[in-house]
């Protein structure tokens, strides 16, 4: 979100708990707060009440679409090519990486976390993997065949890859061949 919103954002947040209490004062019985509201409504000026009202809607249209914005898939330059750009996206790189941990029986379910990092990709795999594994020799060799898969194949180096063992699983899964 811009600063332009935030700001936007941070106002009306304000005035929205001013006349919230207001109201709430005045459901209390409270009445000076209904009367201040009244007196400043009864303005013979009503284009300037109308004109705040406009700006008011305006803002909180900005705003509004400011939330929804597009939704870009980040990409990773792999070569920056005489004809132009060579991008992967983060669906391709997930998909990779989950290729190149399939012959690797002892893990169960893989799920990576990628971050883009300005000379290349930091990875976390987060798994769980079958009961009589070895943790630590099946971790060194997801990590090694995941690095020489994206070098290989996407030309991506990879900065750290680190590997979180979430669980152990009890359950048996079908194997594809």
């Amino acid at each position: 979100m811009q600063p332009v919103y935030r700001v936007l954002s941070v106002i009306f947040a304000i005035l929205g708990i001013v006349f919230a209490a207001k109201y709430l004062l005045a459901l209390a019985g409270w009445v000076i707060p209904l009367a201040y509201i009244e007196s400043y409504l009864s303005i013979t000026n009503s284009w300037i009440i109308g004109a705040c009202g406009l700006v008011i809607l305006l803002a909180l249209l900005l705003i509004v679409m400011s939330l929804q914005g597009k939704r870009r898939t980040r990409e990773l330059l792999i070569e920056n090519a005489t004809l132009g750009r060579v991008d992967i996206s983060v669906t391709a790189l997930h998909d990779m990486i989950l290729r190149s941990s399939r012959h690797i029986r002892e893990i169960r379910e893989i799920r990576p976390v990628l971050r883009y990092e300005k000379d290349g990709v930091a990875v976390t795999l987060n798994l769980k993997v079958n009961p009589d594994a070895n943790i630590p020799e099946v971790a060194r060799e997801l990590q090694q065949e995941v690095q020489n898969y994206l070098d290989e194949k996407a030309g991506i180096h990879v900065n750290q890859l680190q590997v979180l063992v979430e669980g152990v699983s009890y359950e048996t899964r079908a194997k594809v061949e």
